[in-house]
């Protein structure tokens, strides 16, 4: 399915129990979509902090699920990650199963490449967005998109989301007048991160139906928490 290969195993600890999986070096996680029901599972924690960073959430991940009849595999993304607020370390994570058929929509990251010649002579570089959403099959996602600020000649010019190149069959949903970088004075640019509101992009763009066991999975996960602060 895809290069990245994640195991894990079915899961019958839920609720607060789970704490005795991390004390295993285990994490807890949930894999649902494609008409399919919620399934509980648990993955090592290396395995897991290895996936992200080579995955992220634009990546496909064959996931293949242990039990005692043998093993199954789907190719999902990950679409949520919890992390203790203090220690950063992992608590749950949500996979979406995806059908390679059917075309979804993802946030993909924008990744700034070159040198602006305006920034050489002092402008100040200030980058807008660092994600747009695009609408694709989920084999076609890609893990950035490049944006070659060395077009950037003189403070005053900008980039828009309209200038964005992506590969053919991905289409950008965010709005094509928004700016995704741009060069400016140093005085425009400190007045317009005054004024700017920051907004974090969701983790899970998409808005899915988890259904009740999912949602059921995530109260006991919120309740565990509450009860270990």
């Amino acid at each position: 399915m895809t290069d990245l290969a994640l195991k894990a195993q079915r899961r019958s600890i839920t609720g607060r129990k789970v704490k005795r999986l991390r004390a295993q070096g285990l994490i807890p996680a949930i894999v649902y979509g494609a008409d399919k029901p919620p399934e509980p599972i648990q993955i090592r924690v290396q395995d897991m902090e290895r996936i992200l960073r080579q995955a992220g959430f634009t990546q496909l991940i064959t996931l293949q699920i242990e039990d005692g009849n043998g093993t199954t595999s789907d190719a999902v993304l990950v679409r949520e990650v919890q992390r203790h607020p203090i220690r950063r370390s992992l608590l749950h994570v949500d996979f979406y199963r995806v059908t390679m058929t059917e075309k979804l929509q993802a946030e993909v990251p924008i990744h700034l490449v070159g040198e602006s010649p305006a920034v050489a002579q002092g402008a100040i570089l200030v980058q807008n967005l660092n994600t747009v959403e695009v609408e694709c099959l989920p084999a076609d996602i890609p893990s950035s998109i490049e944006v070659d600020i060395s077009r950037l000649t003189e403070p005053g010019q900008s980039i828009l989301v309209s200038d964005l190149s992506v590969p053919e069959g991905v289409e950008i949903l965010s709005d094509p007048e928004e700016v995704v970088v741009s060069v400016l004075f140093s005085r425009e640019a400190e007045e317009e991160v005054e004024e700017e509101v920051i907004e974090v992009p969701t983790a899970e763009p998409e808005v899915i139906s988890k259904g009740k066991v999912a949602e059921e999975e995530e109260e006991e996960e919120e309740e565990e928490e509450s009860s270990e602060e």
